[in-house]
């Protein structure tokens, strides 16, 4: 449970790189999360379909990401490139269409790693050029978050309107003016996409989900 309260409090602060629990809490965290669905496997055996227990049971820790549930085939591969595309996105000096198509592979919005070429045949969006359309999906998968955007320096926070403590995640710089690495983003839309993607931090940790 112990391991369970240091992921939920770097949650809470909105996953900085130098709180990430340690390898010893994420696998304590594991036992947790492990034993939680034993149990709710155990109590909903013989249900009906339409009523066994997806979600965790006590509502502690997350439950199985989208992100994993949207492409499982492709998880493994997904989720061993997350931190380079992180990693990308800090260092972008501008819009990188093949960056886009990669957050897009990671994110399981498509099948497979592509080229620019397939990129305009299918319409993927320009997430490292275009700030109205980074907007655009932020907005439309996180419902009741605010976007706050920065010019200059080019910056991005995602704020739940939900916590009473105003739980943020940001691209660059925190409130209390923390920074999540030496540069601000290249642009605005780096900035969004940078700051969604450290949102789904937690979705690709090595857990036992």
């Amino acid at each position: 449970m112990s391991g369970v309260l240091a992921l939920e409090l770097w949650d809470r602060k909105g996953f900085p790189v130098g709180e990430k629990p340690s390898e010893e809490e994420q696998a304590a965290a594991s036992v947790w999360f492990l034993a939680e669905r034993a149990a709710c496997e155990a109590c909903c055996a013989g249900w009906p379909e339409e009523k066994v227990v997806r979600n965790r049971a006590l509502a502690v820790g997350p439950g199985e990401p989208k992100v994993k549930t949207v492409n499982p085939a492709t998880w493994p591969d997904r989720k061993r490139l997350y931190p380079q595309i992180i990693e990308r996105l800090e260092t972008a000096v501008g819009p990188d269409r093949q960056l886009d198509i990669d957050i897009c592979y990671v994110m399981g919005w498509v099948n497979e790693p592509g080229t620019p070429e397939e990129a305009a045949e299918i319409g993927l969006p320009y997430l490292t050029a275009n700030l109205a359309e980074v907007a655009a999906i932020t907005e439309k998968s996180l419902k009741g978050w605010k976007i706050a955007v920065d010019q200059e320096p080019c910056d991005a926070r995602i704020i739940d309107l939900h916590e009473d403590d105003d739980r943020s995640v940001a691209a660059w710089r925190y409130f209390d003016g923390s920074v999540q690495m030496d540069k601000p983003p290249a642009n605005t839309a780096i900035a969004l996409t940078l700051a969604a993607m450290r949102l789904q931090a937690i979705s690709f940790l090595d857990q036992a989900w």
